[in-house]
């Protein structure tokens, strides 16, 4: 019983303590897998397992050949685990634009309802004069408000290993048939360029609900669409 619980406590410590930073150096907890987890878990697993190999009283070939198959399997799924899963980057929509209106035109309902929201929150350390703020941010406004009719959607990812750091992984599509809006400013302001192109492929980015908000798409609540890149392209078309 000694012997498994040690040997299987070293192999998950050192599973879990090189295989962080070694396959995901990025991680925030790193090895502290290995110390407070694996180690422990696998010295754990070993006491159980060698006690039930004593009881019955296996051989010691094969008792060792036991003992090496399973903390090579333990090795194996530790490491697996330790592999970062992709990060999402963005939503994929294929839609249909069939609105397009310039921010200036929602800038009553927007710092109203910015009003309303500094209202409800703890009060901010440089109190923020939203009409004020709406109006520089519109200042150096090159972007317009669509609103579009999504037929399917998909989901960008980037990888995290360090094998494979940065490819772009999209989801399969899926339907939607739902109206989204989305601050866009890839033609320009001018809503013709927008509207003249029904069917586009667009991608969304950002992060709504920003408190407190400093640009005008975080100021209007909307994610930023604009179409995807070319290697991004060429993975959505396979799918179809």
């Amino acid at each position: 019983m000694p012997r498994w619980a040690c040997v299987l406590g070293i192999v998950g410590f050192l599973s879990g303590f090189i295989g962080p930073i070694v396959l995901a150096p990025g991680a925030n907890q790193g090895p502290m897998l290995g110390i407070f987890i694996t180690g422990p878990g696998g010295a754990v697993l070993g006491a159980i397992l060698g006690g039930v190999v004593s009881l019955l009283q296996i051989p010691e070939p094969i008792n060792s050949r036991a003992l090496s198959l399973v903390a090579l399997i333990e090795a194996v799924i530790i490491l697996y685990v330790c592999i970062p899963a992709p990060q999402f980057r963005a939503d994929i929509v294929d839609a249909e634009i069939r609105g397009c209106v310039h921010p200036e035109s929602l800038r009553e309902a927007t710092v109203n309802r910015l009003n309303e929201i500094t209202a409800a929150h703890s009060p901010l350390n440089k109190p923020i004069h939203w009409e004020e703020a709406f109006d520089k941010a519109l200042a150096g406004n090159t972007g317009v408000v669509i609103e579009v009719y999504v037929l399917r959607r998909s989901r960008l990812y980037k990888n995290q290993a360090v094998w494979n750091q940065g490819t772009p992984v999209v989801r399969p599509w899926v339907s939607a048939n739902e109206k989204s809006t989305y601050f866009a400013s890839y033609l320009g302001k001018d809503c013709v360029g927008y509207t003249n192109r029904r069917r586009s492929l667009l991608m969304a980015t950002g992060h709504v609900s920003i408190w407190p908000p400093a640009y005008i798409a975080e100021m209007l609540d909307l994610k930023v669409a604009e179409p995807p890149p070319a290697n991004v392209e060429r993975l959505l078309a396979a799918l179809k």
